[in-house]
Protein backbone atom coordinates (compact mmCIF):
# COMPACT_ATOMS: atom_id res chain seq x y z
CA UNK A 1 0.00 0.00 0.00
CA UNK A 2 0.88 3.55 -0.36
CA UNK A 3 2.58 5.57 2.19
CA UNK A 4 0.19 7.88 4.09
CA UNK A 5 1.94 11.54 4.32
CA UNK A 6 0.40 14.94 5.14
CA UNK A 7 -1.57 16.25 2.67
CA UNK A 8 0.09 19.75 3.26
CA UNK A 9 3.51 18.66 3.80
CA UNK A 10 2.79 16.76 -0.46
CA UNK A 11 1.48 20.20 -1.61
CA UNK A 12 4.49 21.76 -0.16
CA UNK A 13 6.80 19.17 -1.73
CA UNK A 14 4.85 19.48 -5.40
CA UNK A 15 4.95 23.29 -5.59
CA UNK A 16 9.16 22.77 -4.55
CA UNK A 17 9.62 20.54 -6.90
CA UNK A 18 7.54 22.32 -9.94
CA UNK A 19 9.82 25.44 -8.93
CA UNK A 20 12.41 23.28 -9.75
CA UNK A 21 11.02 21.25 -12.67
CA UNK A 22 10.27 25.17 -14.26
CA UNK A 23 13.70 26.44 -13.84
CA UNK A 24 15.12 22.80 -15.19
CA UNK A 25 12.81 23.00 -17.97
CA UNK A 26 13.85 26.50 -18.72
CA UNK A 27 17.55 25.44 -18.67
CA UNK A 28 17.66 22.20 -20.39
CA UNK A 29 15.46 23.52 -23.78
CA UNK A 30 16.34 23.93 -26.73
CA UNK A 31 16.87 27.59 -28.49
CA UNK A 32 17.05 27.14 -32.26
CA UNK A 33 13.12 28.06 -32.27
CA UNK A 34 12.74 31.16 -30.29
CA UNK A 35 12.92 34.65 -31.52
CA UNK A 36 10.89 33.79 -34.72
CA UNK A 37 7.57 31.62 -35.90
CA UNK A 38 8.86 28.15 -37.52
CA UNK A 39 6.55 25.85 -39.27
CA UNK A 40 2.57 25.30 -38.42
CA UNK A 41 3.92 27.58 -35.07
CA UNK A 42 2.00 31.07 -36.23
CA UNK A 43 -1.17 28.79 -36.68
CA UNK A 44 -1.06 27.17 -33.74
CA UNK A 45 -0.80 30.95 -32.02
CA UNK A 46 -3.47 31.87 -34.41
CA UNK A 47 -6.04 29.17 -33.96
CA UNK A 48 -5.96 29.22 -30.11
CA UNK A 49 -6.22 33.54 -29.57
CA UNK A 50 -9.71 33.27 -32.37
CA UNK A 51 -10.81 29.43 -30.99
CA UNK A 52 -11.05 31.29 -27.65
CA UNK A 53 -12.76 33.93 -29.29
CA UNK A 54 -15.10 32.27 -30.45
CA UNK A 55 -16.15 29.53 -28.42
CA UNK A 56 -15.83 31.95 -24.87
CA UNK A 57 -16.24 35.23 -26.37
CA UNK A 58 -19.49 34.38 -28.94
CA UNK A 59 -17.10 35.72 -31.92
CA UNK A 60 -18.26 34.40 -35.25
CA UNK A 61 -15.96 31.99 -36.66
CA UNK A 62 -12.75 34.25 -38.32
CA UNK A 63 -12.43 33.31 -41.89
CA UNK A 64 -16.02 32.05 -42.60
CA UNK A 65 -16.40 35.16 -44.95
CA UNK A 66 -13.24 33.63 -46.99
CA UNK A 67 -14.77 29.76 -47.79
CA UNK A 68 -15.15 29.56 -50.96
CA UNK A 69 -18.95 28.51 -52.00
CA UNK A 70 -18.41 25.15 -52.30
CA UNK A 71 -16.39 25.30 -48.67
CA UNK A 72 -19.17 26.63 -46.65
CA UNK A 73 -21.09 24.54 -43.88
CA UNK A 74 -24.16 25.45 -41.98
CA UNK A 75 -21.79 23.94 -38.70
CA UNK A 76 -19.99 27.29 -36.96
CA UNK A 77 -17.52 24.73 -36.03
CA UNK A 78 -16.76 23.95 -39.49
CA UNK A 79 -16.36 27.22 -41.10
CA UNK A 80 -13.58 29.86 -41.66
CA UNK A 81 -10.06 28.53 -39.89
CA UNK A 82 -11.96 26.11 -37.93
CA UNK A 83 -11.84 23.99 -41.01
CA UNK A 84 -8.59 24.18 -41.52
CA UNK A 85 -5.98 21.49 -40.24
CA UNK A 86 -5.43 23.28 -36.46
CA UNK A 87 -9.29 23.67 -36.43
CA UNK A 88 -11.86 21.31 -35.48
CA UNK A 89 -9.79 17.90 -36.40
CA UNK A 90 -7.62 18.85 -33.88
CA UNK A 91 -9.05 18.66 -30.10
CA UNK A 92 -9.19 21.40 -28.66
CA UNK A 93 -8.02 21.70 -24.64
CA UNK A 94 -4.64 23.09 -25.94
CA UNK A 95 -6.79 25.70 -27.77
CA UNK A 96 -8.28 26.80 -25.10
CA UNK A 97 -5.26 26.87 -22.56
CA UNK A 98 -3.04 28.52 -24.81
CA UNK A 99 -5.37 30.96 -26.15
CA UNK A 100 -6.76 31.73 -22.57
CA UNK A 101 -3.00 32.44 -21.53
CA UNK A 102 -2.30 34.96 -24.78
CA UNK A 103 -5.69 36.79 -24.52
CA UNK A 104 -4.88 37.62 -21.20
CA UNK A 105 -1.57 38.92 -21.84
CA UNK A 106 -2.94 41.25 -24.51
CA UNK A 107 -2.48 38.78 -27.60
CA UNK A 108 -6.07 38.96 -28.74
CA UNK A 109 -5.76 40.10 -32.34
CA UNK A 110 -5.27 37.20 -35.36
CA UNK A 111 -6.20 37.60 -38.71
CA UNK A 112 -7.47 34.09 -40.69
CA UNK A 113 -4.85 35.08 -43.54
CA UNK A 114 -1.77 33.51 -41.19
CA UNK A 115 -3.25 30.06 -42.36
CA UNK A 116 -2.50 28.81 -45.83
CA UNK A 117 -5.43 28.11 -46.86
CA UNK A 118 -6.71 31.86 -46.68
CA UNK A 119 -3.10 32.93 -48.26
CA UNK A 120 -2.12 30.90 -50.98
CA UNK A 121 -3.45 33.73 -53.60
CA UNK A 122 -1.77 36.39 -51.64
CA UNK A 123 1.76 35.15 -49.89
CA UNK A 124 2.53 38.59 -48.68
CA UNK A 125 -0.56 39.05 -46.49
CA UNK A 126 0.02 35.90 -44.99
CA UNK A 127 3.70 36.73 -44.27
CA UNK A 128 2.22 39.78 -42.61
CA UNK A 129 -0.18 37.92 -40.51
CA UNK A 130 2.11 35.66 -39.37
CA UNK A 131 4.52 38.08 -38.42
CA UNK A 132 1.93 40.07 -36.43
CA UNK A 133 1.78 36.82 -33.72
CA UNK A 134 5.63 36.77 -33.24
CA UNK A 135 5.15 39.24 -29.51
CA UNK A 136 3.10 36.17 -28.53
CA UNK A 137 5.53 33.75 -29.54
CA UNK A 138 7.79 33.62 -25.88
CA UNK A 139 4.87 33.36 -23.95
CA UNK A 140 3.05 30.39 -26.13
CA UNK A 141 6.51 28.96 -25.30
CA UNK A 142 6.50 29.10 -22.29
CA UNK A 143 3.23 27.21 -21.97
CA UNK A 144 4.68 24.13 -23.21
CA UNK A 145 7.57 24.70 -20.98
CA UNK A 146 5.51 24.69 -18.14
CA UNK A 147 3.73 21.35 -19.15
CA UNK A 148 6.69 19.33 -19.60
CA UNK A 149 7.93 21.10 -16.07
CA UNK A 150 4.71 19.14 -14.39
CA UNK A 151 5.07 16.12 -15.76
CA UNK A 152 8.87 16.08 -14.91
CA UNK A 153 7.19 16.68 -11.25
CA UNK A 154 4.47 13.97 -11.52
CA UNK A 155 6.76 11.68 -13.19
CA UNK A 156 8.71 12.11 -9.68
CA UNK A 157 5.46 11.07 -7.64
CA UNK A 158 4.85 8.16 -9.76
CA UNK A 159 8.38 6.65 -9.59
CA UNK A 160 8.71 7.20 -6.19
CA UNK A 161 5.63 4.78 -5.61
CA UNK A 162 7.45 2.18 -6.95
CA UNK A 163 9.30 1.62 -3.26
CA UNK A 164 8.95 3.07 0.15
CA UNK A 165 11.36 5.39 1.89
CA UNK A 166 14.37 7.04 1.16
CA UNK A 167 14.51 4.72 -2.03
CA UNK A 168 11.02 6.06 -3.38
CA UNK A 169 12.61 9.20 -3.05
CA UNK A 170 15.79 8.93 -4.67
CA UNK A 171 13.99 7.12 -8.00
CA UNK A 172 11.38 10.50 -7.79
CA UNK A 173 14.35 12.19 -8.41
CA UNK A 174 16.80 10.26 -11.25
CA UNK A 175 12.77 9.79 -12.84
CA UNK A 176 13.11 13.92 -12.96
CA UNK A 177 16.38 14.38 -13.75
CA UNK A 178 15.93 11.71 -16.67
CA UNK A 179 12.94 13.45 -18.28
CA UNK A 180 14.93 16.50 -18.79
CA UNK A 181 18.36 14.75 -19.67
CA UNK A 182 15.93 12.69 -22.64
CA UNK A 183 17.22 14.44 -25.81
CA UNK A 184 13.55 13.87 -27.52
CA UNK A 185 12.11 15.98 -24.58
CA UNK A 186 14.60 18.77 -24.97
CA UNK A 187 13.93 18.74 -28.40
CA UNK A 188 10.21 19.05 -28.26
CA UNK A 189 9.89 21.31 -24.80
CA UNK A 190 9.80 24.58 -26.01
CA UNK A 191 8.07 24.52 -29.71
CA UNK A 192 4.89 24.85 -30.44
CA UNK A 193 2.21 21.78 -30.86
CA UNK A 194 -0.11 20.06 -28.96
CA UNK A 195 2.02 16.90 -27.55
CA UNK A 196 3.12 17.93 -24.24
CA UNK A 197 -0.44 18.83 -23.39
CA UNK A 198 -1.63 15.27 -22.85
CA UNK A 199 0.91 13.63 -20.75
CA UNK A 200 0.52 15.60 -17.61
CA UNK A 201 -3.14 13.86 -17.52
CA UNK A 202 -1.76 10.29 -18.41
CA UNK A 203 0.85 10.27 -15.83
CA UNK A 204 -2.30 11.87 -13.35
CA UNK A 205 -3.75 9.03 -14.18
CA UNK A 206 -1.03 6.62 -13.46
CA UNK A 207 -0.45 8.47 -9.79
CA UNK A 208 -3.90 7.59 -9.29
CA UNK A 209 -3.85 3.95 -10.01
CA UNK A 210 -0.51 3.74 -7.74
CA UNK A 211 -1.96 5.61 -4.93
CA UNK A 212 -5.66 3.60 -5.28
CA UNK A 213 -5.21 -0.14 -6.26
CA UNK A 214 -8.86 -0.42 -5.49
CA UNK A 215 -11.69 0.50 -8.12
CA UNK A 216 -13.58 2.73 -5.87
CA UNK A 217 -16.28 5.57 -7.44
CA UNK A 218 -13.58 7.98 -6.21
CA UNK A 219 -11.06 6.00 -8.59
CA UNK A 220 -13.39 6.41 -11.37
CA UNK A 221 -14.06 9.85 -11.29
CA UNK A 222 -10.40 10.73 -11.12
CA UNK A 223 -9.52 8.38 -13.83
CA UNK A 224 -12.39 9.57 -16.00
CA UNK A 225 -11.36 13.34 -15.74
CA UNK A 226 -7.67 11.87 -16.45
CA UNK A 227 -9.02 10.23 -19.49
CA UNK A 228 -11.32 13.25 -20.47
CA UNK A 229 -8.63 15.41 -20.46
CA UNK A 230 -5.92 13.80 -22.28
CA UNK A 231 -7.82 12.76 -25.23
CA UNK A 232 -9.37 16.31 -25.55
CA UNK A 233 -5.62 17.34 -25.61
CA UNK A 234 -4.40 14.42 -28.48
CA UNK A 235 -6.12 11.82 -29.62
CA UNK A 236 -3.19 9.56 -28.53
CA UNK A 237 -4.51 10.07 -24.60
CA UNK A 238 -6.99 7.56 -25.67
CA UNK A 239 -4.30 5.10 -24.00
CA UNK A 240 -5.18 5.93 -20.91
CA UNK A 241 -8.38 4.83 -21.65
CA UNK A 242 -6.77 1.65 -22.30
CA UNK A 243 -4.74 1.64 -18.93
CA UNK A 244 -8.04 2.23 -16.99
CA UNK A 245 -9.86 -0.66 -18.17
CA UNK A 246 -6.24 -2.62 -18.05
CA UNK A 247 -5.76 -1.44 -13.68
CA UNK A 248 -9.70 -2.27 -13.07
CA UNK A 249 -8.90 -5.75 -14.27
CA UNK A 250 -5.86 -6.27 -12.53
CA UNK A 251 -7.62 -4.96 -9.24
CA UNK A 252 -11.13 -7.50 -9.83
CA UNK A 253 -7.78 -10.21 -10.08
CA UNK A 254 -6.44 -9.43 -6.97
CA UNK A 255 -9.91 -9.19 -5.58
CA UNK A 256 -12.54 -10.83 -7.50
CA UNK A 257 -15.47 -10.18 -4.91
CA UNK A 258 -14.63 -6.29 -5.57
CA UNK A 259 -16.02 -7.18 -9.45
CA UNK A 260 -19.56 -4.85 -9.25
CA UNK A 261 -17.73 -2.20 -7.78
CA UNK A 262 -14.66 -2.16 -10.11
CA UNK A 263 -17.31 -2.14 -13.10
CA UNK A 264 -19.07 0.74 -11.46
CA UNK A 265 -16.18 3.10 -11.42
CA UNK A 266 -14.97 1.96 -15.03
CA UNK A 267 -18.65 2.82 -16.03
CA UNK A 268 -18.50 5.99 -14.37
CA UNK A 269 -14.82 6.66 -15.98
CA UNK A 270 -16.52 5.82 -19.14
CA UNK A 271 -19.01 7.82 -18.59
CA UNK A 272 -17.00 11.15 -17.32
CA UNK A 273 -14.59 10.63 -19.95
CA UNK A 274 -17.31 11.07 -23.57
CA UNK A 275 -18.66 14.02 -20.86
CA UNK A 276 -15.25 15.21 -20.86
CA UNK A 277 -14.46 15.19 -24.53
CA UNK A 278 -18.09 16.26 -25.84
CA UNK A 279 -18.40 18.79 -23.49
CA UNK A 280 -14.73 20.22 -24.55
CA UNK A 281 -14.94 20.07 -28.42
CA UNK A 282 -17.80 22.01 -29.98
CA UNK A 283 -17.70 20.26 -33.32
CA UNK A 284 -19.52 17.54 -32.01
CA UNK A 285 -22.49 19.22 -30.12
CA UNK A 286 -25.41 17.88 -31.86
CA UNK A 287 -24.11 15.60 -33.52
CA UNK A 288 -21.78 13.39 -31.68
CA UNK A 289 -21.11 10.23 -33.93
CA UNK A 290 -21.10 12.13 -36.91
CA UNK A 291 -18.18 14.02 -35.76
CA UNK A 292 -16.23 12.03 -34.06
CA UNK A 293 -16.32 10.20 -37.41
CA UNK A 294 -15.38 13.36 -39.41
CA UNK A 295 -12.43 13.93 -37.67
CA UNK A 296 -11.06 10.81 -37.85
CA UNK A 297 -11.70 10.50 -41.96
CA UNK A 298 -9.90 14.42 -41.41
CA UNK A 299 -6.85 12.64 -39.59
CA UNK A 300 -6.68 9.48 -41.78
CA UNK A 301 -6.53 11.81 -44.78
CA UNK A 302 -3.62 14.30 -43.46
CA UNK A 303 -1.50 11.04 -42.40
CA UNK A 304 -1.89 9.55 -45.58
CA UNK A 305 -0.45 13.38 -46.82
CA UNK A 306 2.19 13.00 -44.46
CA UNK A 307 3.47 9.38 -45.44
CA UNK A 308 2.69 9.87 -49.27
CA UNK A 309 3.59 13.38 -50.59
CA UNK A 310 5.39 14.93 -47.33
CA UNK A 311 7.95 12.65 -46.66
CA UNK A 312 8.85 11.64 -49.71
CA UNK A 313 9.76 15.65 -49.92
CA UNK A 314 12.01 16.16 -46.98
CA UNK A 315 13.31 12.56 -46.53
CA UNK A 316 11.43 11.62 -43.69
CA UNK A 317 11.78 7.41 -42.96
CA UNK A 318 7.87 6.02 -43.37
CA UNK A 319 6.62 3.03 -41.40
CA UNK A 320 3.37 1.42 -43.06
CA UNK A 321 4.13 -2.14 -41.16
CA UNK A 322 4.04 -3.14 -37.48
CA UNK A 323 8.01 -4.31 -38.05
CA UNK A 324 8.75 -1.00 -39.89
CA UNK A 325 7.47 0.59 -37.00
CA UNK A 326 8.83 -1.51 -34.43
CA UNK A 327 12.55 -0.68 -36.04
CA UNK A 328 11.74 2.74 -36.45
CA UNK A 329 11.37 2.90 -32.57
CA UNK A 330 13.56 0.96 -31.90
CA UNK A 331 16.53 3.26 -33.67
CA UNK A 332 15.57 6.31 -32.32
CA UNK A 333 15.65 5.54 -28.97
CA UNK A 334 18.36 3.21 -29.07
CA UNK A 335 20.64 6.05 -31.18
CA UNK A 336 19.40 8.83 -29.48
CA UNK A 337 16.34 9.10 -27.72
CA UNK A 338 17.61 7.27 -24.46
CA UNK A 339 19.42 9.71 -21.65
CA UNK A 340 22.51 6.45 -22.46
CA UNK A 341 21.73 5.59 -26.05
CA UNK A 342 22.02 1.63 -25.66
CA UNK A 343 23.10 1.37 -22.25
CA UNK A 344 19.46 3.67 -21.22
CA UNK A 345 17.46 0.80 -23.96
CA UNK A 346 19.36 -1.82 -21.93
CA UNK A 347 18.41 -0.49 -18.96
CA UNK A 348 14.57 -0.10 -19.58
CA UNK A 349 14.56 -3.50 -21.09
CA UNK A 350 15.67 -4.41 -17.04
CA UNK A 351 13.28 -2.59 -15.83
CA UNK A 352 10.60 -4.05 -18.16
CA UNK A 353 11.63 -7.33 -16.91
CA UNK A 354 11.96 -6.19 -13.44
CA UNK A 355 9.07 -5.02 -13.17
CA UNK A 356 6.89 -8.06 -14.51
CA UNK A 357 8.93 -10.21 -12.06
CA UNK A 358 7.05 -7.89 -9.30
CA UNK A 359 3.89 -7.39 -10.98
CA UNK A 360 3.75 -11.49 -11.00
CA UNK A 361 4.43 -11.53 -7.29
CA UNK A 362 1.49 -9.77 -6.66
CA UNK A 363 2.77 -6.05 -6.13
CA UNK A 364 0.16 -3.77 -7.23
CA UNK A 365 2.29 -0.65 -7.68
CA UNK A 366 4.30 -3.17 -10.03
CA UNK A 367 1.46 -4.07 -11.80
CA UNK A 368 -0.01 -0.89 -12.81
CA UNK A 369 3.31 0.60 -13.95
CA UNK A 370 4.08 -2.14 -15.94
CA UNK A 371 0.22 -1.85 -17.43
CA UNK A 372 0.83 1.61 -17.61
CA UNK A 373 4.19 1.21 -19.68
CA UNK A 374 3.25 -1.65 -22.12
CA UNK A 375 -0.05 -0.03 -23.33
CA UNK A 376 1.52 3.27 -24.03
CA UNK A 377 5.19 1.83 -25.69
CA UNK A 378 3.27 -0.84 -27.99
CA UNK A 379 0.14 2.06 -28.46
CA UNK A 380 2.87 4.25 -29.76
CA UNK A 381 5.08 1.50 -32.03
CA UNK A 382 1.48 0.26 -33.76
CA UNK A 383 0.46 3.52 -34.42
CA UNK A 384 3.73 5.20 -35.63
CA UNK A 385 3.54 6.77 -38.85
CA UNK A 386 6.43 7.98 -39.76
CA UNK A 387 9.83 9.47 -38.21
CA UNK A 388 9.16 12.94 -36.27
CA UNK A 389 10.67 13.67 -33.02
CA UNK A 390 7.56 14.42 -31.19
CA UNK A 391 5.18 10.84 -32.33
CA UNK A 392 7.68 9.33 -30.07
CA UNK A 393 6.48 11.92 -26.90
CA UNK A 394 3.72 9.69 -25.77
CA UNK A 395 6.08 6.74 -24.86
CA UNK A 396 8.55 8.72 -23.08
CA UNK A 397 6.97 8.98 -19.75
CA UNK A 398 6.74 4.94 -19.54
CA UNK A 399 10.37 4.68 -20.98
CA UNK A 400 11.77 7.31 -18.45
CA UNK A 401 9.69 4.68 -15.84
CA UNK A 402 11.39 1.75 -16.93
CA UNK A 403 14.89 3.10 -16.48
CA UNK A 404 14.08 4.44 -13.53
CA UNK A 405 12.79 1.20 -11.96
CA UNK A 406 16.41 -0.51 -11.61
CA UNK A 407 17.76 1.79 -9.71
CA UNK A 408 14.76 2.26 -7.59
CA UNK A 409 14.32 -1.54 -6.72
CA UNK A 410 18.44 -1.90 -6.19
CA UNK A 411 18.10 1.08 -3.94
CA UNK A 412 15.20 -0.50 -1.95
CA UNK A 413 17.79 -3.26 -1.21
CA UNK A 414 21.02 -1.64 -0.46
CA UNK A 415 20.42 1.86 1.17
CA UNK A 416 19.06 0.08 4.60
CA UNK A 417 22.78 -1.85 4.60
CA UNK A 418 24.15 1.54 3.95
CA UNK A 419 22.77 2.94 6.41
CA UNK A 420 23.49 0.13 9.06
CA UNK A 421 27.04 -0.05 8.06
Amino acid sequence: MAERRPLRSEILLALALLALACGLAFATRERRHEGRLGSDEPEWIAISILHWQQLVGGAPPAGAELDAPEERSANPWKQGVQRTTFGYMNPCLPKLVWGGALVVAGHSEASPRAFQVFHRDDPQAGKAAQAALLPAEPLARRVILALSALSAVLLFFCARELVPGRAGALAGLAALAAWFATPLVQATSNYLRTDHFMLPFCLAGLLVALRRPRATLAWGASLGLACGLAVSSKFNGGLLCAATAAWAALAVRRDPSQWKRATLALGLAALLTVTCFYALNPRLWGEPLVGVQDMLSRWDKLLAYFQDELAPRTGVAVARTLPERLALFARTFAGGGFVLGYAGAMLATCGLALLAWRAAKGCSHAQATLAFAVIFVSGTIAWLPLDWERFYLTATPALVLLQVAPLAYAAERWLPRVSAA
